[in-house]
């Protein structure tokens, strides 16, 4: 959970540092824009499911994430 958290708030700043930039790139912000929902939906799932130990499993980039319940 705290690693969800974590990743959704550091997906913002890329966000926000991302639209700063004099010329930013759209396709990049929608890409993070669409990321961070996902993030927050996995989130709203394990707060309704009551689920605290989850194990972030990577494939790829952060953009392919999945969870994975702790045993």
């Amino acid at each position: 959970m705290k690693a969800l958290t974590t990743r959704h708030r550091l997906i913002e700043e890329e966000i926000t540092a991302e639209e700063k930039r004099p010329a930013p790139d759209r396709m990049r912000v929608l890409a993070l824009k669409k990321l961070k929902l996902r993030m927050r939906e996995q989130i709203e799932i394990l707060h309704r499911e009551g689920r605290r130990a989850v194990t972030i499993v990577r494939r790829r980039r952060a953009s392919h994430l999945m969870l994975k319940t702790a045993p």
